[in-house]
């Protein structure tokens, strides 16, 4: 099994527990809180789990490049030429279980994967799956 197939049916997983966790406590019932809001608080929570698919794949796609490339956090951190003081890049060394979703954004994880995914190919290294 892939990371992309893996991460996806994790988000599918937490998205079919929200919906049971609906019905059974009752908390989304069209009846108490309309038709327009069960369906934007459905909806609201495929985003999120789309968003927890999406951001934890391309956190998982970085740490691998970096590995394979023998680069730790402090290699990286120059690869990021506006790096704010609330944003950081993924530790290699050290990566947790979720990518963490408000250090590490979108736009530092595109530019490392923008940089290091043309390295890994010259070096040879099979790409991210």
């Amino acid at each position: 099994m892939t990371q992309k197939q893996r991460w996806a049916g994790v988000s599918v997983v937490l998205y079919v527990l929200f919906v049971i966790a609906a019905i059974w406590l009752n908390f989304l019932d069209p009846a108490k809180i309309g038709l327009e809001w069960t369906i934007f608080w459905h909806f609201t929570a495929a985003g999120g789990c789309f968003y927890f698919y999406f951001k934890n794949f391309t956190y998982r796609e970085t740490v691998y490049y970096a590995k394979k490339l023998g680069l730790h956090k402090e290699d990286l951190v120059p690869l990021i030429p506006k790096l704010k003081a609330n944003q950081d890049v993924p530790d290699p060394d050290h990566p947790g279980f979720l990518s963490p979703f408000a250090k590490v954004p979108f736009s530092v994880l595109n530019a490392l994967t923008e940089q290091l995914e043309p390295k890994a190919k010259a070096q040879g290294i099979p790409p991210f799956r």
